[in-house]
């Protein structure tokens, strides 16, 4: 079997040493240069033809920057004689862009998906896409990965009595409830309207969430507009402490300044997206690490 080697982008490096060390190794030497005029530039500092290629890399904020890096080093390992390549993209940027919803718009997470497999790649370990549209549009070998584990097992060890998981909306009931079996909690919903295409208006919980800890658990954190009205909805109906955890914590615009007014005990996302200039602003902010995760996948990984 061709050996496998581990490279980064440098999207999420901190995450990349940590799925390194999980399995005992270290990344690959590879060089990441901007142009004066912002252009990318990349090479591999090591022999690399004939070998399994692992290329970590978020396509987080700026998108379109990493997503650019992550093409480019997919192409140079092409290039460079790689047996096979697979993209490890913990944070799959362009996800939420899964369907049209007017005429003339693109499917930009089939395209991003259409990119990749141009550029050289052969695989995807990713984690939590947005939707199953995201997952079909991927015609490549993957492996979707979930946070929930973790997640979970991060509520279980706070040992927190009179729990209640909550949906953000009807939709997501059923994964509520599957959540809650897994935590021994009650399980509410919240009824939502939706005014604008930007704008949606918690009404009611359905279900008790009086004197009880309340969770809510989501795939996405991004402006945070939503979840912080319902925490406001909960508080109002009585609820003791609110926990909203999701896998990534976009956080984009004024995210962490609704985060922080917000009647949230404890907001926890995992390290798909680097968080330490985050935490530094949100002392609420709880991040859980997936990096075993993806390290057993790698390990797994038949490519």
């Amino acid at each position: 079997m061709a050996k496998a080697l581990l490279f980064s982008g440098t999207s999420n490096l901190k995450l990349a040493k940590q799925i390194a060390r999980k399995l005992n190794t270290k990344l690959g030497k590879l060089a990441i240069e901007r142009f004066p005029d912002n252009e990318t530039y990349c090479r591999f500092d090591e022999n690399i033809k004939g070998k399994r290629i692992f290329i970590i890399q978020s396509t987080c904020n700026p998108a379109n920057e990493n997503l650019m890096e992550l093409l480019i080093i997919i192409d140079a390992a092409r290039r460079s004689g790689a047996k096979s390549i697979t993209a490890v993209i913990p944070y799959y940027g362009y996800a939420r862009q899964d369907r049209q919803t007017k005429p003339g718009e693109p499917i930009s997470a089939a395209l991003v998906a259409n990119l990749i497999k141009c550029a050289g790649a052969n695989a995807i370990i990713t984690m939590d896409l947005h939707s199953k549209a995201v997952e079909k549009a991927i015609r490549l070998r993957k492996k979707h990965l979930h946070a929930l584990p973790v997640i979970i097992e991060y509520f279980r060890k706070k040992r927190l009595k009179d729990v209640c998981v909550v949906a953000p909306d009807k939709g997501a009931l059923l994964s509520a409830k599957k959540q809650a079996k897994m935590l021994n909690a009650s399980v509410a919903y919240i009824e939502k309207e939706r005014i604008t295409a930007n704008k949606v208006v918690a009404h009611r919980i359905v279900g008790s969430v009086e004197g009880k800890n309340c969770i809510i658990i989501d795939d996405i954190i991004s402006t945070a507009g939503t979840i912080c009205e319902a925490s406001r909805v909960l508080k109002n109906a009585g609820a003791k402490n609110i926990y909203v955890a999701a896998t990534h914590g976009v956080f984009a615009g004024k995210a962490l300044q609704r985060l922080a007014k917000a009647p949230i005990k404890e907001v926890i996302v995992t390290d798909t997206i680097p968080q330490e200039a985050n935490k530094k602003r949100l002392k609420k902010l709880k991040v859980l690490s997936v990096a075993e995760l993806f390290a057993k996948a790698i390990k797994e990984s038949k490519n």
